[in-house]
């Protein structure tokens, strides 16, 4: 429903809101990709011999990218919301999960 007073006075959606769901993909992306630089920091400085704790983070980290896409899908299937964190955690899970998927290529590879 549209809400306007006056000509001169933009228009106003009242039925938009912000949804939970693409809240938190925008959230767990942003997450994923702040522990992504900090393991990548910690495996620079070990040299690249950091162990399987650093492998098994990178697993757990795409498994919770790949949750934080899901949720941003289902985001997108709601009406009337505001389509701003559903992209940004489409965006940033999706990189995340290419990035991942390309950085466990090329180490299977060597």
């Amino acid at each position: 429903m549209l809400k306007r007073k006056n000509k001169n006075e933009p228009l106003h959606f009242v039925a938009r809101k912000h949804t939970r769901l693409g809240i938190g993909s925008a959230v767990i992306g942003i997450i994923m990709i702040i522990i992504f630089i900090a393991l990548s920091i910690l495996s620079s400085r070990s040299k690249g011999n950091a162990g399987i704790f650093i492998g098994f983070a990178g697993l757990l980290m795409l498994a919770i990218s790949v949750f934080g896409l899901r949720l941003s899908y289902k985001a997108f299937h709601e009406r009337d919301i505001f389509y701003r964190f559903p992209i940004i955690g489409a965006v940033s899970n999706g990189l995340m999960i290419i990035l991942l998927l390309i950085l466990y290529v090329y180490g299977i590879s060597l």
